[in-house]
């Protein structure tokens, strides 16, 4: 998308297509901070890894999260995945152990209803062939669980 036109309510895209729209809901378009794609490891934009190690065409050397072409999304859940298999990977070659399995691209999206309510899909990207999924209807539950996963990783992560 190129722009919107708030006063007469369009949403401009990149061809110059115009598309009226009652309420927008937008996501900006992602891309690498500027020093990582001053770093000379970008590919199209983004930094290639093999998809089963996340090591970059830089021997040693592994990159994780938004930054990537590895075809996750860029949700803090996929990165956390991601960097688990890093870890128990660089653990393995400093110890001579056997090397992790691959990254399976597998995370959970908790997404708003409204009405204290929250639903839940559960993606594995990587492992099989293609994606699969599964959407957990909203509920009060799932609302109850997302609080605690948020609240799991400010603890585990930072402390909070």
């Amino acid at each position: 998308m190129r722009a919107l036109d708030p006063a007469r309510r369009i949403a401009i895209l990149d061809d110059a297509t115009e598309i009226p729209y009652d309420l927008f809901l937008g996501v900006p378009k992602h891309r690498v901070p500027d020093v990582v794609a001053a770093s000379g490891m970008t590919e199209d934009g983004w930094i290639p890894v093999d998809r089963r190690t996340l090591e970059t065409r830089f021997p040693g050397v592994y990159a994780i999260g938004d930054v990537t072409s590895v075809g996750t999304p860029k949700a803090g859940a996929f990165s956390e995945g991601a960097a688990r298999v890093v870890a128990a990977s660089l653990i393995a070659k400093l110890q001579g152990g056997e090397q992790p399995s691959a990254y399976t691209g597998r995370g959970s999206c908790y997404v708003e209803f409204g009405a204290g309510r929250v639903a839940c899909v559960d993606v594995d990207f990587l492992s099989g062939p293609a994606p699969t999924g599964s959407f957990m209807d909203p509920s009060v539950a799932l609302a109850d669980e997302k609080k605690f996963f948020g609240s799991s990783r400010r603890a585990h992560w930072f402390g909070l």
